[in-house]
């Protein structure tokens, strides 16, 4: 799922209930995680036809879900969210977490990655 609107994504998702945001928000987080692991080389991701998804592509969608991730992080507000968080890590709450995910440039670190990757693997 992309965000091509995001504060038309913000005025639906305030529409929701506690319930469905905390649900909405676990699946932003993992989706988050997940493209993280692919960045680092962890798994690799293709599409149905087995094509591989470029690390340009998936910054790209990192980003995305990093500013959705945030706008749901403000609607459910820290105490919420943190809640989520420490579901996901198998705790009580995660407010560091919740720190951590607003005050991180996810894309410029992973940018920053892939050029010493690119650097090292040149000859």
């Amino acid at each position: 799922m992309k965000i091509l609107d995001f504060e038309k994504f913000k005025t639906e998702c305030a529409k929701f209930d506690k319930p469905s945001l905390k649900a909405l928000l676990w699946d932003w987080a993992l989706q988050r995680t997940l493209h993280e692991l692919v960045l680092v080389d962890a798994i690799d991701t293709c599409r149905e036809n087995g094509k591989h998804i470029s690390k340009t592509e998936t910054l790209a969608d990192l980003d995305n879900i990093v500013r959705g991730e945030r706008i749901l992080i403000g609607l459910l507000g820290r105490t919420e969210a943190a809640k989520v968080y420490g579901m996901l890590e198998g705790i009580t709450s995660d407010v560091k977490t919740v720190d951590w995910v607003l005050g991180n440039d996810f894309v410029q670190h992973y940018i920053e990655l892939l050029k010493t990757q690119q650097t090292k693997a040149k000859p």
